[in-house]
């Protein structure tokens, strides 16, 4: 469903054009780390977003027409060649339904580094009607190389993965003009590049926010396809939980509307 789904340059500093921000692998609240020994961490990104635990449920319509359900959660921390990683998952199914006419059953992981929150680890099953898409990619952060199944590639420094730069984006302070460029990889690298447009109030299942609204602008496929625009109304806290997701649909490349994620119910977030 991304959203954020997540530009990481190769140098570790921050360009600012009038009110575009480009994250070069640093900001303002990223503290790198002096690399005086292999184990020594790549950089430290403050993190009072998630934790363990979090589990977000999501209701997916079509108009009025409930489709099915989505879920995002970090279920537990595990090691990744030797570096604790936030397990990130996101599921989405779709009911009984809509499954006679576009059955969706995906599940994306990303193993995210607890420290410096990008990926080490990405894996990805996409089940949308004709539409099948598994991936698996390794990341060597330090020799700055994708491995996937069937070859190798080089990628910018902390590159991210679409599920872990969502997650990192949670981490940012983030105010109304701004604009994110993030290197992401999906099979090759690209831009990801996220707007934040506005503050407003979203009434939804789970309840009512003051939310920023972000613009993702994703070159890769996600939950349902999604091709067209994507707004991501994100809680204007300190936790940037995703509590409204608008997208177009995508059936066999042809546009058959918009879909709506809307938070039903959150447990273990962080307070």
């Amino acid at each position: 469903m991304m959203l954020i789904s997540g530009q990481l340059a190769a140098q570790t500093e921050i360009v600012k054009d009038n009110n575009d921000r480009r994250l070069a692998g640093a900001t303002s609240f990223i503290v790198d780390s002096v690399k005086t020994n292999s184990s020594a961490p790549l950089r430290i990104v403050e993190n009072r977003a998630f934790q363990v635990g979090e589990k977000l449920d999501y209701i997916v319509r079509y108009g009025r027409i409930v489709a099915g359900t989505s879920r995002l959660s970090i279920p537990d921390i595990v090691e990744v060649d030797g570096h604790p990683c936030y397990h990130i998952l996101s599921e989405a199914w779709s009911n009984s339904f809509f499954s006679t006419f576009y059955k969706v059953e995906d599940k994306i992981q990303s193993f995210t580094d607890v420290q410096g929150i990008f990926t080490r680890r990405f894996e990805k099953r996409l089940r949308e009607g004709h539409f099948k898409r598994d991936q698996y990619f390794e990341y060597d952060q330090v020799a700055h190389l994708a491995k996937g199944k069937n070859d190798t590639t080089q990628v910018p420094p902390f590159v991210q993965d679409v599920l872990s730069a969502m997650y990192f984006i949670r981490t940012q302070k983030l105010t109304p003009g701004d604009s994110i460029l993030i290197d992401n990889h999906d099979g090759k690298v690209y831009p990801l590049k996220v707007v934040v447009h506005r503050r407003e109030k979203v009434n939804v299942r789970a309840g009512k926010f003051q939310c920023l609204a972000v613009e993702p602008f994703l070159q890769t496929p996600a939950l349902f396809q999604q091709k067209g625009r994507v707004v991501v109304h994100l809680t204007d806290d300190h936790r940037k939980i995703p509590v409204l997701m608008t997208s177009q649909i995508y059936v066999k490349g042809l546009s058959v509307g918009s879909i709506i994620v809307e938070l039903e119910k959150m447990s273990g977030v962080v307070k």
